[in-house]
């Protein structure tokens, strides 16, 4: 049997057009085609499970529209059906929240079987059906998209709630591969407003199950700070020990890792003020004059967890960036020597500094 081919606009790009967002990144989805017929066309095909393409031109994503029966344990237990006769209704149907689940035509007509629109209008993330219950991914997706839109005054619909309950209590959860959840973790973290994210977890039950040891307090973020540092306030009561051993669990990137556990380290070990003994070796082994701009980043995150100013912080490297090992070496020091002098003249000038993170005497 013979079936026309048809192309449709899907999921993120239509909702956020509809929300009057930027659109970054277009799918589409591909009826009535086989992956022999988009070959045929000069597509590539990218997918491994079920086939997506990207197209010739544009290198923008094009899937045959599919249907997913679930079979086995977690996120990945699906068998998918990708003939040419499942209809688009049958594609959106499989999708998470009623507002990806809306496409768009090529002559601009809008196809909304769910009523993804009005929820929009509502600021309401429903489910689309009970089989939501069957990805257990779909609780993280749904707290990020919470943190995402949480200025637009969304909210979870109660059912969809009861749902995300439902699958943090029946160990579904536990499928999801740490890359997984970090994958989703750092999406939210872009996020002004990542905080809620990880209370749509801690709300439904599933903080414990995806961030084991995380000791978390929620907080809003007074301003605007990068993925890093927002991920080193949200962990910034865990015990250095567990967040050692939480971001080796989530193998959570080296830079997440580096702020998270300085940040915490520092705050566990040092009470403020200090001496300049303890001061030298600390900014020596933060790289404060060599690597500047990580320092800059991380004493902003400390001035905030402590509640000091930033520019104490920031006088403490200027007091030191300007001796120069070139001016001991022609006074004769060497070798050990060398490195001890120029210590010594650093602790000296840091005790000459007005500065109240300084312990004097």
């Amino acid at each position: 049997m013979q079936y026309e081919q048809s192309v449709f606009l899907v999921g993120g790009a239509v909702r956020d057009e509809l929300l009057g967002l930027p659109v970054k990144d277009r799918d589409w989805v591909v009826t009535g085609s086989t992956p022999e017929q988009m070959l045929a066309q000069g597509y590539q095909q990218v997918g491994k499970q079920f086939p997506v393409f990207l197209h010739p031109q544009t290198k923008e994503e094009y899937a045959l529209a599919r249907k997913e029966r679930k079979q086995g344990v977690g996120y990945t237990g699906f068998v998918c059906d990708f003939t040419p006769d499942i209809r688009l209704e049958e594609d959106l149907e499989r999708r998470d929240l009623t507002i990806n689940a809306i496409a768009k035509s090529n002559d601009d007509r809008l196809i909304d079987p769910f009523n993804g629109q009005q929820d929009l209008r509502d600021r309401i993330l429903r489910h689309v059906s009970e089989a939501f219950v069957e990805d257990p991914l779909r609780v993280l997706r749904v707290a990020r998209f919470m943190a995402r839109f949480a200025n637009f005054g969304f909210q979870i619909a109660p059912e969809t709630k009861a749902l995300m309950t439902e699958i943090a209590s029946s160990g579904e959860l536990d499928s999801l591969t740490p890359e997984r959840v970090w994958r989703e973790t750092e999406n939210a973290l872009q996020s002004p407003t990542a905080h809620v994210y990880f209370d749509v977890l801690a709300e439904v039950g599933a903080l414990s199950h995806l961030f084991p040891k995380l000791e978390y307090q929620t907080q809003v973020f007074a301003k605007d700070w990068d993925k890093h540092a927002r991920w080193s306030l949200i962990t910034a009561h865990t015990p250095i020990v567990a967040l050692a051993e939480l971001n080796a669990h989530l193998r959570a990137p080296n830079q997440f890792c580096w702020f998270s556990e300085q940040s915490r380290l520092f705050v566990e070990a040092n009470p403020l003020p200090l001496p300049a003994t303890v001061w030298e070796p600390w900014l020596t082994s933060v790289a404060a004059i060599k690597k500047p701009q990580p320092f800059e980043k991380l004493v902003s995150i400390l001035a905030h967890l402590t509640q000091t100013d930033v520019e104490h912080w920031l006088a403490l490297r200027t007091g030191i960036a300007k001796i120069n090992a070139q001016v001991l070496i022609k006074q004769g020091y060497s070798g050990a020597e060398l490195g001890q002098a120029l210590k010594q003249t650093r602790i000296e000038a840091l005790e000459g500094l007005s500065n109240p993170l300084l312990l004097k005497g």
